[in-house]
């Protein structure tokens, strides 16, 4: 039935590529459409469930590249602060050598040593320029640095956001499972061939037999809470036995008079 189904689908598929943008392509797009939709609901619900968690965990393991271009940048970004504070020391220093050879060569001083190296005005200009090329380079570094830090920091939020989804879709796919044997199991119950009536039938006149007995019960100790009389009698009795055992243990049992 699926081999047909497919057969049909691909040619409808070739029949599109033909017609695309006629009045006849439209009727074809709306039967295949249908088709899709027809095969789709043939599929039973636990297959599905089943497909969607393999996609799931297809996606995870897409997820895995993600990580690993997120690595590479936080890995740049590291290199690249190592490079941005290392340039920024150097252009610093430099920018307190050009400030000394400035200040040492005012008032048409010829040269100036600076830790041992001879200046001159026109080595002063050379280094200027130099320092000023040094400068451009390490702001278009650090603005290429924030732009980075930027940059991974969306993505590592964009992974976390992944995760979560995932973590929730997991959770969505086992509701519907359980749901799903619940139904089935519903949909078992109500479609039983097999006739319980008779014992329900059964067990309520159980239960209602049980009932009689229990109000014979119930009778039966209200009839006895109302004899006071026998119920003092029968202490009387059990008092008298327990004094003339007494008496008889300790002083001996009285010989009864013969005619008596």
């Amino acid at each position: 039935m699926f081999k047909k189904v497919l057969i049909a689908a691909i040619a409808v598929v070739v029949g599109l590529a033909v017609v695309k943008g006629t009045w006849l392509g439209s009727h074809l797009r709306l039967r295949a459409c249908k088709i899709g939709s027809w095969a789709k609901q043939q599929v039973p619900p636990e297959q599905e469930i089943a497909r969607l968690r393999m996609e799931l965990k297809n996606l995870e393991r897409f997820d895995d590249e993600h990580y690993d271009k997120v690595a590479r940048l936080a890995v740049q970004v590291d290199k690249l602060e190592r490079d941005v504070a290392k340039l920024r020391g150097n252009v610093s220093k430099e920018e307190a050598k050009l400030k000394k050879l400035h200040e040492g060569l005012a008032d048409n001083t010829e040269f100036v040593l600076h830790e041992g190296t001879r200046y001159t005005r026109e080595d002063l200009r050379s280094e200027a320029l130099a320092f000023k090329a040094a400068e451009e380079n390490l702001k278009s570094k650090e603005a290429n640095l924030q732009a980075k830090r930027k940059l991974l920091t969306l993505e590592k939020k964009k992974l976390s956001e992944l995760r979560t989804n995932r973590e929730q879709m997991a959770t969505e796919l086992q509701r519907l499972e359980t749901d799903l044997v619940q139904e089935r199991q519903a949909q078992a119950a109500s479609e039983s061939a097999i006739d319980d009536a008779g014992y329900r039938k059964l067990r309520k006149d159980m239960d209602s037999v049980r009932e009689r007995i229990e109000i014979l019960k119930a009778k039966r100790a209200l009839r006895g809470e109302f004899r006071p009389s026998e119920t003092k009698d029968e202490q009387s009795r059990l008092r008298d036995a327990q004094a003339d055992k007494f008496l008889d243990a300790r002083f001996g049992k009285v010989k009864e008079v013969a005619g008596k």
